[in-house]
């Protein structure tokens, strides 16, 4: 019963890419690959539809390790792109980025959809904030152009992405092999789920130490930022900070 509920699942959304493949002729049609468990099955479900795109992956130079060599590896069509400033410069620039203020994701990773049709394996089920989407979205944002985002896995739960997985023995990467049920960005402030982001950093911990120098570099040189202030210049105070998830003035009761 569970292989039929899968492969119903996956006629259906075969149908909607070719659609939306038909609907887009003469057109470029691009598809975001992060490594993660999602964008496997979205890539596999690319390729069984025959349709034309052109997978990238940006290198938000902040990932997990391993996850380039998985991609260079199982998905030799998937173009890598490089950004200007790693997320380590972006953060000595421009601070601990937040949920208020994710200037990392249009940095990183949005910039490569600027006025493009891009597909995304982007599902409901994930957050609050993704639910009430329709499977192609405008992006109203005057910074993206008119970009076009396409979610052909919004309906997918996450035991029908495992079960995707196994049934075609897709591979998946090293992230997951050391119990991480989520391939993104380490440390990304993001994550809601309690302790994802402490046992992320407890996995990669040359990250860590990364970030913290980073903006130990970044308020030694902006000492008018608030965190400068608040922290005396202190990285481990700011990093104690940005794990907490709380705004700098219920952290520091101001």
């Amino acid at each position: 019963m569970l292989n039929i509920e899968v492969m119903n699942l996956e006629e259906k959304t075969l149908k909607f890419i070719k659609s939306v493949s038909d609907a887009f002729f003469g057109m470029k049609i691009y598809a975001g690959n992060s490594g993660g468990k999602d964008s496997a099955v979205l890539d596999y479900l690319l390729q069984e539809s025959g349709i034309k795109y052109y997978s990238l992956y940006m290198n938000t130079t902040i990932d997990p390790p391993g996850t380039i060599g998985h991609i260079r590896k199982y998905y030799p069509h998937t173009q890598i792109l490089q950004p200007k400033l790693t997320f380590y410069e972006l953060v000595e620039k421009k601070g601990l980025p937040t949920r208020m203020n994710r200037y990392c994701c249009e940095r990183l990773k949005e910039y490569a959809g600027i006025g493009r049709a891009t597909f995304e394996g982007i599902r409901s089920c994930e957050s609050k904030n993704r639910q009430g989407r329709d499977y192609i979205g405008c992006d109203m944002r005057k910074s993206m152009k008119g970009a076009k985002h396409i979610y052909p896995l919004y309906d997918w739960t996450d035991e029908d992405i495992w079960n995707y997985i196994e049934k075609n023995n897709i591979k998946l990467a090293p992230a997951y092999g050391l119990g991480l049920k989520r391939l993104g960005c380490v440390g990304c402030p993001q994550v809601s789920r309690k302790g994802q982001r402490e046992l992320e950093f407890s996995l990669y911990p040359k990250i860590y130490i990364a970030i913290k120098n980073a903006i130990q570099r970044g308020m030694n040189k902006n000492r008018q930022w608030k965190i400068s202030d608040l922290t005396k210049y202190d990285s481990q105070i700011a990093m104690d900070w940005w794990l907490s998830g709380k705004s700098m003035n219920k952290y520091f009761d101001k």
